[in-house]
């Protein structure tokens, strides 16, 4: 090995799994140090986003109504292949309930089972930090909250180069009916929590951010514009994580008038999925072309009776740049085929690696490829029984957890330095 030039080792190395680096840093000091460098941790990352980012595409699912409840999944180049999930072992399972997810970015997953019991977890590497409580500064007020919402995210700041939590509670009190909201980061590079810009709107209930990372890094919600209890019209707002800062972003122009929005990242891009229907006599919604039943807020479509949703299409639009003042290009769109997979909501996931179709998921049950070409539906066919679930995008990358992101040893001392957060290793 010693013929061969350092930099087409670094090449050779920076194409290979997570599982393959951690066993080639025990070959050599030079290894191990040339594989824990900075520099080398992000051409690692490069290679497994570009050029195919989705070759072999990992994700992580929460089953619903289960105590062990994360499973991992890969899809293959092939299209047509069964997929199994598998079990996944991670460092805050517990036997009397469930484990959430609350989101993933880069490699990293953020896992949680309560407010002060949640951390971030690298999958590949099988470190994982835990997070101190986040505390807020609840408004003074005579008689305490009588609703509290909690929403988080999780996301990467590109402009110094760190990840961050956030999370936004907001209170309401009947006696001033007023509503009170509080805005915290946590930030892995300095390993501790604070309060930044209150946000001006009223979230949506389990509205957890949606991270798009293809700019500066923002995370984004649909959210109520007025910040109070009645009933407002929705906002697409972001908050960009390099100046922790609030900003309504501009909905697509000529978009006509969807029925209700939803989002998702495809490619690090922000994605807008607006559902459309019919609306009869200005209460009544039904389906130009088929019906299918689902329970009302399920997804996008129309309403029967004020009771089921059903869906005739859906448009998807991605926001050009990611940025919080860029305007949008509409991708393609999906129509309610006769005959074939009927759904009441979709999200996009990721292209396949010939980037002819895309992979979605229906109605938090299924998942199917949409052929950009012929326009139409499969089913991919994924084992395990899993009712319903929620899924997150990973990556298998060496991303650190210490304070620095560079040599292990002088990221452990930072963080000690800057926070009581433990980080262990699971065997």
């Amino acid at each position: 090995m010693s013929d061969v030039p350092p930099e087409v080792i670094t090449e050779i190395l920076s194409r290979l799994p997570v599982k393959s680096l951690l066993r080639f840093r025990c070959v050599s000091k030079s290894f191990k140090s040339l594989i824990d460098s900075p520099k080398f941790i992000k051409a690692h990352l490069k290679q497994q986003q570009e050029p195919n980012p989705n070759a072999n595409l990992n994700l992580i699912l929460e089953a619903h109504y289960k105590t062990d409840n994360l499973f991992s999944l890969e899809f293959t180049t092939n299209t047509s292949a069964q997929h199994h999930p598998k079990k996944l072992d991670h460092p805050l399972k517990q036997i009397y309930g469930p484990t959430q997810v609350l989101g993933s970015c880069r490699g990293l997953v953020y896992i949680s089972n309560n407010m002060s019991d949640n951390g971030i977890w690298n999958p590949s590497t099988k470190r994982f930090r835990r997070l101190p409580v986040c505390k807020f500064d609840r408004a003074p007020c005579k008689q305490g909250p009588g609703m509290e919402q909690i929403c988080q995210g999780f996301g990467y700041d590109r402009t110094d180069e760190d990840y961050k939590v956030v999370t936004i509670a907001q209170w309401y009190y009947p006696n001033e009916l007023k509503v009170v909201s509080e805005t915290m980061v946590y930030s892995l590079k300095f390993g501790g929590w604070k309060k930044v810009q209150d946000c001006p709107y009223m979230v949506l209930k389990e509205g957890n951010g949606t991270c798009a990372t293809s700019a500066g890094g923002a995370l984004y919600w649909m959210m109520q514009m007025e910040l109070s209890l009645s009933y407002s019209r929705l906002v697409l707002v972001g908050l960009n994580l390099g100046t922790e800062r609030f900003d309504e972003v501009p909905l697509p122009k000529n978009m006509g008038k969807p029925l209700t929005f939803n989002l998702a990242a495809l490619n690090e891009c922000l994605c807008l999925i607006s559902g459309y229907g019919t609306c009869r006599n200005g209460k009544n919604l039904v389906l130009d072309h088929i019906d299918v039943w689902m329970m009302r807020g399920c997804g996008v479509g129309t309403c029967r009776n004020g009771k089921n949703l059903v869906l005739d299409h859906i448009d998807v639009w991605m926001m050009r740049g990611c940025g919080l003042e860029q305007s949008w290009v509409k991708l393609f769109t999906v129509e309610q085929l006769e005959g074939r997979q009927h759904f009441s909501y979709l999200r996009p996931i990721a292209y396949s690696v010939t980037g002819r179709e895309v992979l979605l998921e229906m109605d938090k049950r299924k998942f199917l490829w949409f052929s950009l070409e012929k326009k139409s539906l499969k089913h991919a066919k994924v084992s395990g029984g899993l009712d319903t679930f929620d899924w997150f995008v990973t990556l298998g990358t060496l991303v650190p957890l210490y304070y620095g992101g560079g040599d292990e040893k002088d990221g452990k001392k930072g963080v000690e330095e800057l926070d009581d957060s433990v980080i262990k290793e699971m065997k």
